[in-house]
């Protein structure tokens, strides 16, 4: 690409990495999910009648917003140290990492509920383990794709050989 700015020629190289799109793949469910979130509450979902405790358990905790923001961000740090070949590893070992990070905001939520004195919080502290086969699964699905894409991507050297 190219292009004038005051009589002079200037040219933009536009690189990508591999730590670039990985970053990107990354960040991508953090960005879509809410947005897809909203979409259903504003055309196909009953509104939110719990208020702001519903919220939380539904959006945050159900769905894993923060979890996954928390996890994006650990990801990307993890990210820019590792070679290609690690990033590849960890693509497919992401949705075993995020067990971790989906069961915290959980335990933590019940921890809170037990120290008001609601015994419901003993359950919230155990009720996240019955979404980990959905979010394997989905997750797994979502690395091969990712995976997929990048392998595809790297065949036609889309991408720089910087890290």
């Amino acid at each position: 690409m190219g292009g004038a700015y005051a009589g002079r020629q200037y040219r933009v190289d536009v690189e990508m990495t591999y730590t670039g799109y990985f970053k990107v793949a990354v960040w991508m469910p953090a960005i879509l999910l809410p947005i897809l979130l909203a979409v259903d509450a504003a055309y196909f979902s009953k509104p939110l009648n719990g208020g702001v405790e519903q919220f939380v358990l539904v959006y945050a905790l159900g769905f894993g917003l923060v979890a996954y923001v928390l996890f994006a961000a650990f990801s990307c740090r993890v990210i820019r140290k590792k070679t290609e070949l690690e990033v590849i590893k960890l693509a497919w070992w992401a949705p075993i990492i995020f067990i971790p990070f989906y069961g915290l905001p959980w335990v933590l939520y019940g921890v809170g509920y037990l120290v008001t004195g609601r015994p419901a919080g003993l359950g919230m502290m155990f009720m996240w383990l019955a979404y980990i086969p959905y979010f394997l699964f989905f997750g797994f699905l979502v690395s091969a794709v990712v995976v997929f894409v990048f392998k595809l991507m790297s065949k036609i050297s889309l991408f720089s050989d910087r890290g």
